[in-house]
């Protein structure tokens, strides 16, 4: 029977400082190297189907082919970190069944990390292929952030001024979020945005700023920048 688990473990998130009295003089250690050191030995000897490649990374996610190797995998992690006084985190790190479609189990496994949610889709060919997109949740609170940011700035500064930071803004998230298979998340974020910063501007004195066709009028001669794959993950 195979499987496919997932170990998360986020640096600040998913692993904490064991309280010790530090000593003048000792160096500090970064805990993104803490995680090269620790995965690098542990992983291969304790795996029997298992390739790693252990970046140094702040946030790691373990893919293993076998349910038993992750186990393995979980409780050797938790033994190394003990070395450097971390520990795992027990509610941020987890184990997901992350199974192909059409194995033992009813649903394919999905799980969120960073700000995306892992699920399983389908090529062009039909394939069955693991993708991402903008978590559900991560969505919403972006979308409160621009609303909370476009009521406090629209009396502030001029509407150039406002333009030019939102646009320095949408770059940001199209940066991050600007993945594989994530485009249309990513445009439904711009457009909904877009509309929420219209409200506001709208609210800046009892009389409207624009009707919608003005504003989209003022969007093709100040265009917005587009959503694109950044970070081709195939």
């Amino acid at each position: 029977k195979r499987h496919a688990g997932f170990a998360v473990a986020g640096a600040g998130n998913g692993i904490t400082n064991i309280p010790s009295r530090a000593r003048r003089g000792q160096p500090r250690i970064q805990t993104r190297d803490v995680l090269y050191r620790v995965t690098a030995p542990a992983l291969d000897p304790t795996c029997e189907g298992l390739g790693v490649r252990s970046p140094r990374a702040t946030r790691l996610v373990i893919c293993c082919t076998h349910e038993r190797d992750a186990l393995r995998v979980r409780k050797a992690l938790a033994g190394r970190l003990a070395r450097y006084k971390l520990a795992l985190n027990e509610h941020k790190t987890r184990l997901v069944n992350f199974a192909r479609p059409g194995s033992d189990q009813s649903r394919p496994g999905v799980f969120d990390f960073l700000g995306f949610t892992f699920y399983w889709g389908r090529s062009r060919k039909g394939a069955p292929l693991p993708k991402v997109k903008t978590s559900g949740k991560r969505m919403r609170a972006k979308l409160k952030a621009v609303s909370v940011w476009c009521r406090a700035i629209r009396n502030r500064h001029t509407l150039r001024t406002i333009w030019a930071v939102y646009c320095a803004k949408l770059r940001g998230h199209i940066q991050y979020y600007g993945v594989s298979y994530n485009v249309r998340a990513v445009h439904t974020f711009l457009v909904k945005a877009t509309r929420i910063l219209y409200k506001w501007l709208n609210r800046r004195s009892q009389r409207r700023s624009f009707t919608w066709e003005q504003f989209t009028l003022f969007i093709k001669v100040n265009p917005l920048p587009r959503a694109r794959v950044c970070h081709a993950l195939y």
